[in-house]
């Protein structure tokens, strides 16, 4: 079972039903050797992403849960997301996006640690650790 930090049972009144449902996903299917984050602050202008994931062999996740349905996306484009809801035609930014910026940031505040960086070789200077980042539709 992973670990979510917060512990779920503290996350569960400000998750979205998407997030909980994404949540108790993580925590069943995740092997132990897994930690997952929910809601961290990332960077100086602090950014949150909805799901930050850590095992120490497969590196970084950050995933961003939306509560969309694939029929309700009516345009999208790198920076936004027209989206049908019930209140009608929304703009919204691109969850996509959100997650690249959010790891970005991390990755950049992460490279400054030595520790974490290759010293020689072909990726001198770059994080150690794979990472990625995602949207995850619920």
């Amino acid at each position: 079972m992973a670990k979510l930090i917060p512990a779920l049972s503290t996350c569960l009144p400000r998750m979205q039903a998407g997030e909980r449902r994404f949540a108790r996903c993580l925590e069943a299917l995740l092997e132990d050797d897994y930690n997952c984050w929910y809601e961290m602050p990332v960077g100086n202008r602090p950014r949150y992403t909805d799901f930050i994931i850590l095992h120490p062999g497969r590196g970084l996740l950050l995933l961003e849960v939306k509560d969309w349905k694939l029929e309700n996306i009516r345009k999208i484009n790198a920076k936004t997301v027209d989206l049908l809801t019930s209140s009608g035609m929304k703009t919204v930014s691109n969850p996509l996006e959100q997650a690249r910026q959010c790891t970005y940031q991390l990755i950049s505040k992460m490279e400054k640690d030595p520790r974490l960086v290759a010293s020689e070789g072909r990726y001198k200077g770059k994080l150690v650790v794979p990472y990625g980042y995602g949207v995850v539709l619920s």
